[in-house]
């Protein structure tokens, strides 16, 4: 026994354990720290707050945590007892030495990072309880633990699901549980209230029981308010605020997903890491990077018979797929191609052929899913329209080349500038809706629209660019490509370029505005396309006309692409 121990006084006894403080309580359980009477070791014991009366509710606390106790996980905190003493149900875990200087976890304002860090914290092992068919019960402060590490785990798992649904039921027979969706999203939202409490140092609403909060989380609005200790960025904010969302259908399905989200989010916007990579690699081990248009075998039959045609037009066969250019530019740039001195990245599909060949080509399409990939049929039609709308900014870019500029670097540049997008609509299409949805509400509280990065941030994690940058980064293509990705912002001023890649760049950047504009109302569209004119006046001067002759042939080379058999 350690001399802070010995020396703290004992409140009373309970069971084998002499209770020493209280670290915390709920309407349902309420924590301790307390020691082994046979051991003197130190423990946190977790009991209900109130005698249970009725037989069943409590065998039914005690078979809930013995089965919690059997879940082994980082972020769970191992279970030494389980058991009932007068009609007390209880749960008991090793202490950590800090618990003997102050509370575990302290309602204090934290930094966006800590909260961020202890959120995730929570998230991951809640998740995994919930993977395995259960809750935990009573999530709330008292239920966390900073370890030693500084990280924070969940324990007591398990004993307080029966007390939560026994409070509106009756004792004298078993108690009817509600739907396990519905506990799961209680938890979920717990973890939202729990992350605006470190952020803002008091509880939610003034309120500081935990299961009151949740059973008030249909009736009133509980999202994070505006003015907080620290300012807290819009994609976080709204990340947070999804969790417990007035409306069921805004909020997070999954712990996974709220994991996975502030986990994206704390890596690229706190850490500048790399931390979505991970997440990007499964999903391409398992559906390839992009689906291969229709009819792929047929092209790929049908180029390797044009062996004898100008490159040019054997290059142009192969722009109409995106994945497949995509393919011949990571194949050019690695080792397949180190037969081949390559002193500078490969960025063209023209000069990919010349490297690689018909038989690299080959070897290539051969690697590719077919078309449509692991989409389910409902997300088709959405990727097919994202494509589509990828391959007309590349035509018009084209079209759009001054002379003496590589037409087909400015084709890939816009093309590439929708990567984000295409790789969200193939890998992400589910929550590519959910996106849709947040647009389109809004930001019910300040009734301000919400942009698609702070939206995708609060889905994703990571906004559009940065999915295809960590994209680029698996391929290895990040120095060659990463500025071309990324569109210059419309709040910039456009200037004149000075280098051939800038000049590119500006190329496409102003094709994919003009074709943003399609998505207007049709009476809106003439007065958007003067502004957009006027914002690149000064670099490329170009008049209405020439750029509506320009989009003509984009669209009919993009119809060509889309119906080879009419040219037949």
């Amino acid at each position: 026994m350690t001399d802070a121990v010995s020396a703290a006084p004992v409140l009373r006894t309970f069971a084998d354990f002499a209770l020493l403080r209280m670290l915390g309580r709920s309407s349902l359980t309420i924590a301790w720290l307390a020691t082994d009477i046979h051991t003197g070791q130190p423990v946190r014991l977790l009991a209900s707050t109130y005698p249970v009366t009725s037989q069943v509710v409590r065998e039914r606390c005690v078979e809930d945590a013995q089965r919690a106790a059997r879940l082994v996980h980082p972020r769970l905190v191992p279970v030494r007892k389980v058991g009932c003493v007068d009609r007390f149900p209880y749960v008991v875990c090793d202490a950590e030495p800090s618990d003997l200087e102050a509370p575990s976890v302290a309602p204090t304002v934290l930094s966006l990072d800590d909260v961020v860090r202890r959120g995730h914290d929570v998230l991951d092992g809640l998740s995994y309880v919930h993977e395995a068919g259960m809750v935990h019960g009573d999530l709330a402060l008292h239920t966390l633990m900073l370890d030693a590490t500084g990280r924070l785990r969940l324990w007591g798992c398990g004993l307080g699901v029966a007390l939560a649904t026994a409070r509106n039921a009756s004792v004298s027979s078993a108690p009817s549980p509600p739907g396990l969706g519905h506990l799961l999203s209680r938890e979920i939202a717990a973890c939202g209230l729990l992350m605006q409490h470190w952020l803002m140092g008091r509880p939610p609403a003034g309120e500081a029981d935990m299961p009151t909060l949740l059973g008030q989380m249909n009736t009133i609005d509980l999202r994070l308010p505006i003015p907080v200790p620290q300012p807290v960025p819009d994609s976080l904010r709204l990340i947070i605020n999804r969790a417990i969302d007035l409306h069921p259908q805004r909020r997070f399905l999954h712990a996974r997903s709220f994991e996975r989200v502030l986990g994206n989010w704390h890596q690229t916007q706190l850490l500048d890491g790399d931390g979505f990579d991970a997440v990007l690699a499964e999903r391409i081990r398992r559906g390839g990077h992009l689906p291969a248009r229709p009819m792929l075998v047929n092209r790929v039959t049908q180029i390797i018979g044009m062996e004898q045609q100008r490159l040019d037009t054997v290059v142009d066969v192969l722009l109409e797929d995106i994945g497949l250019s995509l393919g011949l530019l990571r194949a050019a740039n690695s080792a397949e191609a180190s037969a081949v001195s390559v002193d500078e990245a490969v960025i063209t599909v023209n000069r990919a052929m010349q490297l690689m060949g018909t038989n690299g080509l080959r070897r290539v399409a051969g690697g590719m899913k077919p078309w449509p990939g692991t989409l389910k049929p409902v997300s088709v039609r959405a990727f097919e329209a994202a494509m589509n709308r990828a391959l007309l900014a590349g035509h018009l870019a084209e079209c759009l080349a001054p002379a003496g500029m590589d037409a087909e670097a400015a084709m890939l540049a816009a093309q590439f500038q929708h990567l984000g997008t295409l790789l969200a609509a193939y890998h992400f299409p589910d929550e590519l809706q959910q996106i849709a949805r947040l647009k389109a509400a809004g930001d019910v509280g300040s009734g301000q629209p919400i942009s698609e990065e702070t939206a995708t941030l609060a889905v994703l994690g990571v906004d559009l660019p940065g999915l295809a940058l960590a994209f680029l980064r698996l391929w290895g293509l990040t120095d060659s490509l990463r500025q071309r990705v990324k569109p210059i912002p419309l709040d910039r001023r456009i200037i004149s370029p000075t280098t051939p890649a800038g000049w590119i760049k500006l190329v496409a950047s102003c094709a994919n505005e003009i074709v943003a504009l399609t998505e207007l109302p049709q009476p809106a569209q003439p007065a958007a396309l003067t502004t957009v004119l006027g914002r690149y006046h000064t670099a490329l001067a170009l008049e209405t006309e020439q750029v509506r002759g320009a989009m003509r042939q984009a669209r009919d080379k993009l119809s060509r692409h889309l119906n080879p058999s009419a040219t037949d």
